[in-house]
């Protein structure tokens, strides 16, 4: 009996980890930040080019992980296999230069033109990363917007990072990552972010 109730707590932490993992996945939270962002530099305009940008930075890796997953490219849509990421990464790179390069030429707000180009150097630097080691994905995205919400709205923001340990949590739960790779992934999203918004989007 007590195996039993042992077993049920095991797979509700599952359930709940699982549960975790997709709805703070950077496609998941890409939605509500860039429609934020959209709107604080623009307004109703902002909106319209929000859903641009995510139609291309989100779209088009999504796009490639379902067909992906249907034509056997892929194992599953979080990528166990860290063989897997590299060409996702590439995807999502490609992306974000399409839509820096269309946000630039059209005029697009540059408070969405700085997250693209966030989008761009950490996948930049995951796909260095991923080549030889499995740094959390996860972790990288969440730690990245939660800065980049820091930078936008200010302190108010902070209450974004309570949302690292749950994901941490969630991921080390469902086996995907060891701590040092959580870790690696939350520190690389907060410094590349940083770097990113505090002084290279000064030069765009």
């Amino acid at each position: 009996m007590e195996a039993q109730i042992d077993d049920g707590r095991h797979t509700m932490a599952d359930r709940l980890a699982r549960w975790i993992s997709v709805l703070f996945d950077s496609s998941i939270l890409s939605l509500p930040i860039f429609f934020a962002f959209g709107w604080s530099a623009a307004g109703i305009v902002g909106l319209a080019w929000a859903a641009l940008a995510l139609l291309i930075v989100t779209g088009i890796p999504l796009a490639y992980l379902i067909l992906g997953k249907r034509l056997g490219w892929i194992t599953d849509l979080e990528m166990s296999q860290r063989a897997e990421r590299p060409r996702f990464i590439l995807v999502s790179l490609s992306s974000d230069v399409l839509a820096l390069i269309v946000l630039s030429m059209f005029g697009g707000p540059l408070l969405l033109r700085v997250m693209v180009l966030t989008y761009l150097c950490l996948g930049a630097t995951m796909f260095t990363i991923s080549s030889f080691w499995k740094i959390s994905l996860h972790m990288v995205g969440v730690s990245g917007f939660s800065t980049a919400l820091v930078f936008v709205f200010g302190a108010p923001a902070l209450i974004a990072f309570l949302s690292l340990p749950l994901v941490a949590w969630a991921r080390w739960q469902r086996r995907k990552h060891t701590v040092a790779q959580l870790a690696a992934g939350a520190l690389g999203g907060i410094l590349i972010t940083a770097l990113v918004f505090g002084w290279l989007g000064q030069w765009m």
